[in-house]
């Protein structure tokens, strides 16, 4: 699925989905959830992910609002630092470009925030 910074989700946002709570107290109970008065494109389970600078930058506020202003709800949220293998797998595509090194190195530089 593409997210709203436009990046595909690929075997990292998979990886981080996975690594989500399930089942657990709070958090959303298993089948489809229905969010009120969203529209029906929106009654489904999106992963969002903030990148290191995101989380640096203190914007992870702003970003849950832009999300909920459009009838979404925050259902799960998770901060993890990105395993250099799975950010080197998830970027293949790009290896041999000149940034790829900093590419990788800036993923793996702090803590993501993985959304759901």
């Amino acid at each position: 699925r593409v997210g709203p910074a436009g990046a595909a989700m690929g075997s990292l946002g998979r990886c981080l989905a996975r690594s989500l709570p399930r089942g657990q107290p709070g958090l959303s109970p298993p089948g489809p959830r229905c969010y009120g008065s969203a529209p029906a494109a929106l009654q489904e389970k999106t992963l969002v992910v903030a990148k290191p600078d995101a989380v640096q930058r203190r914007l992870l506020g702003d970003i849950i609002q832009r999300f909920e202003r459009r009838g979404f709800k925050l259902v799960a949220m998770k901060l993890l630092q990105a395993d250099r293998r799975l950010v080197e797998r998830h970027y293949e595509r790009l290896r041999l470009k000149p940034f790829y090194p900093a590419l990788v190195a800036y993923m793996t530089s702090g803590p993501v925030v993985a959304m759901v």
